[in-house]
């Protein structure tokens, strides 16, 4: 009638044999291969699932909330950051504002990451770190549902395929994976870092096969999400404006810069650079930055990335700093 909790130090404990014993475990999931005798694989890259060649950038949404995340998610943005588009979202305004300012929250944060990710820019979408409370245990819970909800909302509103999805907390994995993108079934995989599931997601879901990597929110060092994030991601240079008109001031040569404003103007501007063998430079201006928005910007960049010459995509004559960020934050060159 007595009882033994046994704590398991490390495999070799795990895998000791308990003969003519039954025992009920609280385990991890390194407890399964352990007893089964699975051999440990190195993480999963990449390569090893045969989409290294996908170009579109990765999506990584953070809504856990503990400490140990928030360390993470700051080693990431220091780590990664050249390479990495971050977009915080207001929990204030997804829990504690009028629905308008929801709703316009929401779209914004679709609509960029977006952008971001037909860029081929890894891209990272981020509950504010400021914990937003209730005055009672009900307001809490109504709180937390709320922005769990709107992060199932804009992940089902990016029409972009990420390159992979990594989902970090308990309760946002479960609800991007089976609310956001349908999934009903997944293929284990193996570990994009110890401790770290990854799946690929079940053909009736939105993007079947992707590679969806489980990140609880107390796994992993300070450095986890960086390194998985690191190993996972496929950097994409940009031809920058100053980088066209160095080469053509070192080969005495000019280059046409022209104020686009709509699909039809990006194509042509593309199509005689291409017919030329000629550099280009796309420029958005402050009006056409307002009319067009992100889909404008959109546009642009995937042409010129698409593009068999160099070309550019410039902010013309911006007016004010605010305009000038937003441009920045949006690729254009200054």
């Amino acid at each position: 009638g007595s009882v033994c909790i046994v704590n398991a130090a490390s495999e070799r404990d795990m895998a000791a044999e308990l003969i003519g014993k039954r025992f009920l475990c609280r385990t991890a999931a390194s407890f399964v291969s352990a007893v089964m005798g699975i051999i440990s694989k190195p993480p999963i890259l990449p390569n090893d699932l045969g989409i290294d060649r996908e170009r579109n950038g990765g999506l990584i949404v953070v809504g856990s909330y503990v400490p140990k995340t928030t360390k993470q998610v700051e080693e990431l943005k220091l780590q990664c950051g050249q390479f990495l588009k971050s977009i915080e979202v207001s929990v204030e305004k997804l829990a504690m504002s009028p629905i308008e300012e929801r709703e316009e929250e929401i779209s914004r944060t679709a609509e960029l990451a977006d952008v971001y990710l037909k860029a081929h820019k890894d891209t990272l979408i981020m509950t504010s770190r400021n914990l937003i409370t209730g005055r009672t245990t009900a307001e809490s819970l109504d709180i937390n549902f709320k922005v769990s909800s709107a992060l199932v909302e804009i992940v089902k509103r990016i029409t972009t395929k990420p390159r992979y999805i990594i989902a970090k907390g308990g309760i946002t994995s479960s609800d991007l994976a089976t609310k956001a993108l349908g999934a009903r079934c997944a293929k284990i995989v193996g570990q994009a870092l110890a401790g770290i599931p990854l799946w690929q997601l079940g053909p009736e879901s939105r993007h079947p096969g992707i590679p969806y990597i489980v990140f609880p929110g107390n796994v992993g060092d300070s450095t986890a999400l960086a390194e998985v994030v690191k190993s996972w991601t496929c950097p994409i240079r940009f031809t920058s404006t100053k980088e066209i008109l160095k080469n053509a001031e070192r080969g005495g040569y000019a280059v046409g810069a022209f104020n686009v404003y709509n699909l039809e103007g990006v194509e042509a501007v593309v199509s005689a650079a291409e017919e030329k063998q000629s550099p280009a430079i796309l420029q958005i201006h402050p009006g056409a930055l307002k009319q067009g928005g992100i889909p404008l910007v959109a546009c642009c960049i995937s042409a010129a990335q698409q593009a068999s010459v160099p070309v550019a995509v410039h902010f013309d004559h911006g007016t004010s700093k605010q305009d000038l960020v937003e441009a920045l934050d949006l690729f254009c060159d200054g």
